[in-house]
């Protein structure tokens, strides 16, 4: 899908509102292109980072209303000031050669990047695993995971479309904060509205439907990436089905075993309901995780 008017005005209104401090760094997850049909869009882009406006005639390469990005992504971000990587099985825009659906980060890429960027790349891949540990693994502690995808028809589009509960799922087993999920009416309006179930019943769904599912995360640990389990499922499923499955909690590996321990434990709805054996046990777990990394 390409950088169009809805990712051009978050990223205005994350420069305004301080996410982006301190992030000078971005790689993309397929080389994507720009469009905007709007010129005031992008004078108020470059505004809000500070960088000075290209002369109409430089910008006029982003300006169309076809949803085809003529100007490279590359061009943007490096005029707004971050230093600029991308990945692609075909080497577009400088980018680096890798196949999203079997490779992996190399090593020297791995925790480089302030912000990690999804434009519509991952439903076009059939190795999700793949792609989400991609994103994963190229963002750095602290930084950033950006995710503009399908959310409902997209007809032929490509092969997937994609639901809030996986981003709370990525989210509880890699330890993520999320930072804002939303919905965008449609990918050709900078127009974004926070996502909450109940917008369901106000979507309009056709053929012709192309609602867009936007999603902030923070990567907070240096860690593994974790393959997730459907929230719904996961209280459902033997000790013997999650065993290979781990989650981070606190920066420290749980089993999937001992998450559904303790997703049981933590079950009552109050805390003067909890047993004091229960108390004792996590609280002398976080104090030992505390002096044993003050000790190191």
């Amino acid at each position: 899908m390409g950088l169009g008017p809805p990712i051009l005005a978050l990223y205005r209104q994350f420069k305004l509102l301080g996410a982006f401090d301190g992030i000078d760094s971005v790689v993309e997850l397929g080389s994507q292109g720009v469009w905007c049909p709007d010129e005031r869009l992008l004078t108020g882009l470059f505004k809000a980072f500070g960088r000075p406006v290209p002369p109409s005639k430089e910008l006029e390469i982003y300006i169309n209303s076809s949803g085809i990005g003529r100007a490279a992504s590359r061009h943007l971000h490096e005029n707004l000031g971050f230093k600029y990587d991308c990945v692609d099985i075909d080497g577009n825009f400088g980018s680096l050669t890798l196949d999203i659906n079997f490779d992996s980060v190399p090593p020297e890429y791995r925790g480089k990047y302030g912000l990690t960027t999804n434009h519509g790349t991952t439903e076009h891949l059939l190795d999700q695993r793949n792609a989400f540990k991609m994103v994963h693994d190229f963002t750095k502690p602290g930084g950033l995971m950006l995710h503009a995808l399908p959310f409902t028809v997209h007809l032929q589009h490509g092969f997937f479309n994609y639901q809030p509960n996986l981003f709370d799922a990525l989210a509880r087993f890699n330890s993520y904060e999320t930072l804002g999920i939303w919905v965008g009416p449609d990918w050709t309006l900078s127009s974004l509205v926070p996502w909450e179930p109940k917008l369901l019943e106000f979507l309009t769904l056709n053929a012709n439907t192309t609602h867009l599912l936007v999603v902030l995360q923070r990567k907070l640990h240096d860690m593994e990436f974790c393959v997730p389990i459907q929230g719904v499922y996961e209280p459902t499923l033997p000790e013997s089905a999650t065993d290979r499955y781990q989650l981070v909690v606190d920066g420290e590996y749980y089993s999937g075993r001992r998450a559904q321990e303790v997703t049981r434990e933590i079950t009552y709805s109050s805390l003067y309901e909890f047993p004091s054996i229960v108390i004792a046990k996590h609280l002398y777990r976080r104090i030992l995780r505390r002096l044993t990394g003050r000790a190191r």
